[in-house]
């Protein structure tokens, strides 16, 4: 791992310390708009990430890392299917699946990819979004609309049992459960614009990390539960930012007229792999990040 970082080369100045210069290393080249990216276990040798196959079609792809050759998650899927989570072994799959028109199932899977359970999509044109796993892989959270607003709520690995998590005016999204079940955080939109908050996954009063004009999404924990990556568009545009998951020693990580977006962490907690455009062609690439406490 320490080959990686020598790859690259961070200029941190003062303030909030921006990094211009970040040189990321591109690991797709295909240009096809993606999203959603997330580790097929904790090895780090796979990645899933959803990519726009037809006009109308988003697919899940299997990328190996070793060899860089990505494939269809499922062969002959013709629905839509986004959003993928991956328990922490590896052992399930959680995905969500277009049944209609603006209808959205939550499918969930195990390893051999022998479905389940299920949360069929609700009244209306209506669906969950973003699920996530908790660490020990007994439930599912996600987030759904209902009564006037955008919770969080938690199913069994049936698609059963739901519970709310996360109860607030507004719409709450991209939930993430750090990896020792503790704490969650999630992006909530309750004080007029999108912020992250944190709060302890078993209830008590959430504190808001963020505090911006515009939009911070798609939070997620480090592997050591520390730190926390996101997107904003604070400066105009969408790019990636790192704190602390009290919401200090606020970085951002990239800096460029195009779009950085959808951060998710390497095991190894030593990198970020992000969806970025440039020229107007969109792939994934690795982005170093900062040793923690470094100035």
């Amino acid at each position: 791992m320490g080959a990686l970082r020598g790859c690259f080369l961070l200029h941190v100045l003062m303030g909030i310390g921006e990094i211009l210069a970040d040189d990321a290393i591109r690991i797709t080249t295909d240009g096809r708009p993606k999203r959603d990216p997330v580790f097929l276990g904790s090895n780090g040798s796979d990645l899933l990430f959803v990519q726009l196959e037809k006009p109308t079609q988003l697919r899940i792809m299997k990328l190996s890392l070793e060899n860089g050759i990505a494939q269809p998650l499922h062969d002959n899927e013709g629905r839509s299917e986004f959003e993928p989570a991956v328990s922490a072994d590896g052992r399930y799959l959680a995905f969500v699946q277009n049944r209609g028109n603006l209808s959205l199932a939550l499918v969930i899977q195990d390893q051999t990819l022998t479905q389940v359970g299920e949360v069929p999509p609700g009244g209306g044109f209506s669906g969950m979004h973003s699920p996530e796993f908790l660490p020990d892989g007994s439930r599912l959270l996600f987030s759904y609309p209902e009564g006037g607003r955008q919770q969080i709520y938690s199913v069994n690995l049936q698609g059963q049992d739901r519970k709310v998590v996360v109860d607030s005016e507004g719409i709450n999204n991209w939930p993430d459960v750090a990896a020792d079940g503790r704490k969650l955080v999630y992006s909530s939109s309750r004080s007029g614009d999108y912020e992250v908050y944190i709060s302890d996954l078993q209830g008590g009063v959430p504190q808001r990390l963020t505090f911006s004009e515009r939009q911070d999404l798609r939070p997620r924990f480090s592997p050591d539960g520390r730190r926390v990556a996101f997107t904003s568009n604070r400066d105009g545009n969408y790019e990636i930012y790192l704190m602390d998951s009290d919401g200090n020693n606020l970085q951002r990580l990239t800096d460029h007229p195009e779009q950085d977006d959808y951060p998710v962490w390497d095991p190894s907690g030593t990198s970020l792999i992000i969806v970025r455009e440039r020229d107007g062609r969109t792939d994934l690439y690795r982005l170093a990040v900062p040793i923690r406490g470094a100035s």
